[in-house]
């Protein structure tokens, strides 16, 4: 982490695992915002574009809880107003990404012209993600926006079980895992996530080196909501790969690869990646008891 990862991941690194303040991970997250209150700059590793995107700022929201910060930091009333600003609220989602996206480089998954089919309307992902970031901070937040936003989200989750996509469900993870919630959506939510997860998870460790959902990417620690979907043995078993899997560097090996499409980029998103990946398998770890 600290010879290949970003500043912003290395402050998240400090924060967990040296009582590192939550204000220098804030310090460096704000170099991913621009003046709309939006994030880009790659926030989003396979997304190079410096221009404010839905996801990008779904990823500033996912740091913004991970950390706890509180509605008063003004990085957080510029990214909810960013929020509100471009939400759509006839159709009750946010497009992921803008067109502009289409001038830096990025994964073939972000061609804006096929971004509709790609993430299925964007109707749970990234918008079931970026309800959650409301719910956050809903001081800031019409209630009326918020009402309307929040059934719409449980809608598409309780009626698209059968559906749901692996994106679909880690976008409402952020939405199930809001602060200010309120229990009954929240139960809702977890419900029809849990039966998700549960047809998602891949339980074969010869598969695991494919892009697809393992046990970890559900049941992060022991007590996450969706741990009761995933089988024990399949955790302990996906905890042994991971320890099993880590590079000689001390990173892991990424299951996703666009350096076909741009092999220079690639290379930069990858590592920026790993960094992300490197403090997230590591907070696993130690939840499990395994570091």
């Amino acid at each position: 982490m600290f010879e290949q990862g970003r500043p912003l991941d290395r402050a998240r690194l400090r924060f967990h695992f040296e009582s590192g303040p939550a204000r220098v991970v804030l310090d460096e997250l704000v170099s991913y915002q621009n003046d709309d209150g939006g994030f880009g700059h790659a926030l989003e590793p396979d997304l190079r574009t410096p221009v404010s995107s839905a996801v990008a700022t779904w990823c500033a929201c996912t740091v913004l809880h991970e950390i706890g910060a509180g509605v008063d930091e003004p990085l957080v009333r510029l990214a909810v107003g960013y929020l509100v600003d471009t939400y759509d609220a006839a159709e009750r989602r946010w497009w992921i990404v803008p067109p502009e996206t289409e001038d830096s480089p990025r994964a073939p998954w972000w061609t804006y012209a096929d971004i509709g089919r790609t993430f299925d309307g964007c109707l749970l992902n990234p918008t079931a993600g970026l309800a959650g970031a409301l719910w956050e901070y809903r001081e800031l937040v019409p209630p009326a926006l918020l009402a309307d936003l929040t059934e719409a989200v449980l809608t598409r989750l309780e009626g698209g079980v059968d559906g749901l996509s692996r994106s679909d469900l880690t976008a409402a993870e952020l939405f199930a895992g809001a602060r200010n919630l309120p229990d009954a959506a929240r139960l809702r939510a977890l419900d029809a996530m849990r039966r998700a997860a549960a047809r998602l998870v891949e339980n074969r460790p010869e598969a695991w080196t494919e892009y697809l959902l393992q046990p970890l990417d559900v049941a992060h620690t022991p007590d996450s909501p969706l741990s009761p979907a995933v089988d024990r043995s399949s955790i302990a078993a996906n905890l042994d790969y991971l320890l099993d899997r880590q590079l000689p560097d001390g990173s892991w090996p990424l299951t996703w690869s666009w350096a076909e499409v741009d092999a220079d980029a690639w290379l930069l998103a990858e590592r920026d990646a790993k960094g992300i990946v490197a403090v997230d398998r590591l907070l696993t770890l130690r939840a499990y008891g395994r570091l």
